[in-house]
């Protein structure tokens, strides 16, 4: 059984396809996150030290994927945002947790959008807070591609490391990718599930005339 599944992950590793598949991940983890990337990338880094797929373009791949989609999520903040924004009333929870967010991005706005990519309960609202908010679109692109670079990296090292660790044994080296595609998620969810608590319980005492003109 266990042939069986190394075989079809590895059919699937050696197609170029998997190059799509990687990019599709980590672009619609930008602003839609349904699945998380870190997992298809751990696996693909896994797979690199065996020399299939190649371990550079699954860190490129995955890093060019995350920083469309985070643009595409800056760009959404930044075309609906301000409408929202004017109608927060001065005064409202919302509108102070507003402004806060713009006053941390103009103070350290770099290290908020790379440190964001990092953390996939506040990775879309970070992006998104940045396009609502109307921080440059140039210092916004340069320190997301760092951040994008930088998880994609991270993310193909420790699968291929992991990989490596276990070259001679295939199975187990299946097993503890999957193992850290198991921790990842799990980990994604917590914070996903903290962020959306956090968001509920910030917003639950929110009047509903922060809405109205």
């Amino acid at each position: 059984m266990t042939d069986v599944v190394l075989d079809l992950a590895g059919s699937l590793m050696g197609s170029p396809w998997l190059y799509l598949v990687l990019f599709l991940c980590a672009m619609l983890d930008g602003f839609l996150p349904l699945l998380p990337s870190e997992g298809i990338l751990l696996l693909s880094g896994a797979f690199a030290a065996t020399g299939r797929p190649n371990v550079v373009l699954v860190a490129l791949v995955a890093a060019f994927g995350a920083f469309v989609g985070d643009h595409i999520c800056y760009l959404i903040g930044r075309r609906l945002g301000p409408p929202a924004l004017r109608r927060l009333r001065p005064g409202t929870k919302r509108h102070t947790v507003a402004r806060w967010l713009s006053e941390l991005l103009d103070r350290r706005g770099g290290v908020i959008v790379i440190i964001g990519r990092f953390l996939p309960g506040l990775r879309s609202i970070t992006t998104l807070t940045a396009g609502v908010t109307a921080y440059p679109w140039r210092a916004f692109a340069l320190f997301d591609a760092i951040g994008a670079l930088m998880w994609g990296i991270s993310g193909t090292c420790l699968g291929y490391f992991a990989g490596t660790a276990f070259q001679e044994s295939p199975a187990r080296g299946l097993v503890v990718a999957l193992v850290l595609v198991a921790v990842v998620i799990t980990i994604n969810e917590i914070a996903r599930h903290v962020q959306r608590r956090r968001l509920r319980s910030s917003s639950g005492g929110d009047d509903s005339s922060d809405v109205r003109e």
